[in-house]
């Protein structure tokens, strides 16, 4: 009885000494908007727009495009930030953003009943 009498008590007291700190957390957010595609079949111009956001608190971010929401890995460097988004075929998208003048590049690595349909994207994002 005397134990737990004094396991009661520390609880007790430690519970007195946490004190309440209020964290909060920024989201950063970048669209980008890609004007030139490159492929195996050449270049032409586009008109396609991706957006992330970043929590600050969480580390995680999220692709937003016109497929939907997805969960991306973050690789923030000392010249660009990269998000890569990892898809079920085993393929990888990245995508790098220049932390100087937003200039980014978009890189596609789909893979469509079996067969590699690679492309680049060139544009900025804000």
């Amino acid at each position: 009885m005397k134990v737990h009498n004094f396991i009661l008590a520390m609880f007790s007291g430690a519970a007195g000494c946490v004190s309440s700190v209020q964290v909060q957390a920024d989201t950063l957010r970048w669209v980008c908007k890609y004007e030139a595609m490159a492929s195996p079949s050449g270049v032409q111009q586009e008109n396609f727009k991706l957006e992330f956001a970043l929590d600050t608190l969480t580390k995680r971010a999220v692709l937003i495009g016109n497929a939907g929401v997805s969960d991306v890995a973050v690789f923030n460097g000392e010249q660009a930030i990269t998000f890569q988004e990892r898809l079920v075929t085993g393929a990888i998208q990245t995508t790098s953003i220049s932390h100087t003048d937003g200039r980014s590049v978009h890189s596609r690595h789909s893979i469509l009943s079996g067969s590699f349909v690679p492309s680049q994207y060139y544009g900025a994002c804000k």
